[in-house]
């Protein structure tokens, strides 16, 4: 475990302060907060990271495809395969649903 010395506005502390039962919960519950933001900052940043490789993944494989003539119909591959639950009627129902109110 490792200590961070943290910086805090005194008129924030002297706020929140009467709120804790001692400085011992405030500090304990400063950490579970610290710590929880962290995970999610930390999640966050490995999500864009994932995006960014799958990103540069396909932009490279369609660069790939660049003067071939039958590259249209190798792009399903690199695209991804449609969900199980894909229907071609019912996209064509949202869109016309988005089009024209119907």
């Amino acid at each position: 475990m490792c200590t961070l010395s943290v910086r805090m506005d005194d008129q924030v502390i002297d706020r929140v302060k009467p709120l804790f039962d001692g400085d011992s919960a405030m500090n304990s519950w400063i950490e579970m907060v610290l710590r929880k933001a962290m995970l999610e900052y930390a999640e966050q940043f490995a999500r864009q990271q994932e995006q960014e490789r799958e990103n540069t993944l396909i932009l490279n494989r369609l660069k790939a495809l660049e003067g071939d003539p039958d590259a249209f119909f190798k792009m399903t591959g690199i695209l991804g395969k449609p969900r199980a639950s894909f229907s071609w009627d019912e996209l064509r129902e949202e869109a016309i649903h988005e089009k024209y109110g119907i």
